[in-house]
């Protein structure tokens, strides 16, 4: 079978998303993705210079989107996100497309950040035994264990109170680039996390179709009034058109160093969960590192939450001599 491989165009959204769809029918990862979803992707993505597809005549076999950082510190970590149609798949494409999407991040990376380290990285689902495979032969190496839980927003959840000397506000009740100087400073230890920059704060939240502030809070210092906490939610309309089930995604969830340990997190979260069920959400969800070290594991499953699943994220560190 010969292929001709090139860069995807918007015209090419479409046929994305259908491969996409119909590898998910059978990988069944829970990522559930629209054209729209795939636009804004599109949207951020460098084409010419980060993007492939491999086409089986006017059939797409196979894609690529290659994911750089705005603004990376110590070692440049982009993101690789590539899918082979199930039709397509065990015939070495995947051993052609992830060595092509390297060598793009590579261009990129040299072209933005020489002086950084860079590692190619990307994410698989714990039971994707033939991506597993895939990524381990070319010489990928697990970084980092992420579960993905998930909890039904019923009459049982838990009620967690705001502790003394603190107040829970609706997003809008604050300047979003205050609260992106917030979110940078809480996952500022976080392990391959970096500074958002304003453009890439609006691109995931204020500006993003996807990000909902009518059920996103912010926990205040009542003496101050300065934000300490946050939850910024998302919902995505492709999982509720695909499966009935109306989510609402926790997209960042975290306080300032100074306030951790006195249950401001979880009473945050609490007060979101209920919010979400009184505006018809059936369930939430959130991922999670493994190791986080600041005790978000403990705080999601004291607040009801079970792991769906577990994502692992692979990373390749690239030769820039």
């Amino acid at each position: 079978m010969e292929l001709v491989w090139r860069p995807l165009t918007t015209a090419d959204i479409p046929a994305v998303t259908a491969l996409y769809n119909a590898a998910e029918a059978v990988d069944d990862t829970g990522e559930l993705l629209s054209e729209e979803d795939f636009a804004q992707s599109f949207g951020k993505a460098d084409l010419p210079l980060g993007s492939v597809g491999a086409f089986a005549g006017s059939s797409l076999a196979a894609y690529g989107l290659v994911e750089p950082r705005d603004d990376p510190s110590l070692v440049h970590r982009v993101r690789l996100d590539g899918m082979v149609h199930p039709d397509f798949r065990r015939q070495g494409i995947g051993s052609s497309l992830m060595p092509r999407m390297v060598a793009q991040a590579r261009s990129l990376h040299l072209a933005a950040h020489p002086a950084l380290p860079l590692v190619a990285s990307t994410m698989v689902e714990s039971r994707s035994t033939g991506h597993l495979a895939l990524v381990s032969s070319l010489g990928f190496t697990a970084d980092r264990h992420f579960h993905e839980m998930e909890v039904p927003l019923g009459e049982s959840l838990a009620q967690v109170p705001m502790p003394a000397g603190y107040e829970i506000v609706p997003f809008s009740a604050a300047n979003p680039d205050e609260v992106r100087l917030v979110v940078n400073a809480a996952f500022a230890q976080h392990w391959g996390s970096t500074a958002r920059t304003p453009e890439e704060f609006a691109a995931s939240f204020t500006d993003s179709k996807r990000f909902v502030p009518s059920t996103s809070y912010l926990a205040l210092d009542s003496a101050s009034g300065a934000v300490i906490g946050f939850v910024l939610s998302r919902y995505y309309p492709a999982v509720e058109e695909m499966t009935g089930v109306r989510e609402l995604w926790i997209g960042d969830l975290g306080t300032l160093e100074e306030h951790r340990g006195r249950g401001v997190a979880s009473a945050l979260l609490s007060w979101t969960l209920a919010r979400g069920r009184e505006q018809g959400y059936h369930r939430a969800g959130l991922s999670v590192d493994t190791a986080n070290s600041t005790g978000a594991l403990g705080v999601y499953e004291r607040t009801g939450f079970k792991v769906a699943r577990t994502w692992i994220d692979y990373g390749l560190p690239v030769d820039l001599g």
